[in-house]
């Protein structure tokens, strides 16, 4: 009997399409979704490919005998059967490469979090200077007897005024420093973007050569089951 061969090349080819379509973006899920997809696409190869067999089995042996005909289409014991039963025995594998991991915080939420701990530092302050004017207003005469050397000295910040300039200009200091921090965040973000877009291309490009093979040698191995069976009928 001619034997038939499954057709790797275009198998390869609906391999490959399979992932850049699920792979847009390199995480455990789409990684996860990808290998379902290939492990869908070699169980019905393997699927048509007996089915083709099979036909091609019964179209060549019209002359065989009744008994040997109905060994071969047995639904419990036949070729089609048997073949089912090595896919679930035998179920599709690859060892896949170690998926990258993604940058833990955005740039967004590192913004957020600066933000986040200005306005922390602006309420403390805001509440030190109603407690600094509470103090001064309550003891004005106190005050007024320290002289102008202490008041231009130390004690100054016993003003309120002077106290509220000093906090604003604290508050100002703040967001110059979140807006520094936040842009050479903003430039190491980018870094790790780029280094992550590198990674995560290396990866699908590795982990579609993966694929591609486990592919290949497992239906190869069932091209030889098959063979194997066949002479069993």
């Amino acid at each position: 009997m001619e034997q038939l061969n499954i057709d790797y090349s275009t198998i390869s080819v609906d391999i490959s399409k399979k992932c850049q379509q699920l792979l847009h973006n390199i995480d455990v899920n789409t990684v996860s979704d990808t290998f379902d997809a290939v492990k869908e696409i070699v169980e019905i190869a393997v699927e048509s490919y007996s089915f083709k067999v099979s036909e091609y089995w019964i179209d060549s042996h019209s002359t065989a005998d009744t008994a040997r005909k109905i060994k071969f289409t047995d639904v419990d014991t036949g070729y089609e059967i048997l073949m089912k039963q090595w896919v679930n025995q035998n179920p599709f594998k690859a060892e896949l490469p170690e998926c990258p991991n993604n940058i833990s915080e955005s740039l967004d939420e590192y913004v957020a979090r600066l933000k986040k701990k200005a306005f922390a530092a602006g309420a403390v302050g805001t509440v030190a200077i109603g407690a600094t004017y509470a103090y001064s207003t309550s003891h004005v005469a106190a005050q007024a007897a320290v002289g102008a050397t202490c008041s231009k000295g130390w004690l100054i910040f016993g003003n309120p005024i002077v106290a509220i300039a000093a906090e604003l200009i604290g508050i100002a200091i703040l967001y110059a420093t979140v807006k520094q921090k936040k842009d050479t965040k903003q430039q190491e973000f980018k870094q790790q973007m780029h280094e992550l877009e590198t990674k995560q291309n290396n990866y699908k490009k590795n982990l579609i050569e993966t694929l591609t093979l486990a592919a290949e040698l497992w239906l190869k191995d069932a091209e030889t089951y098959s063979k194997n069976i066949l002479a069993n009928f």
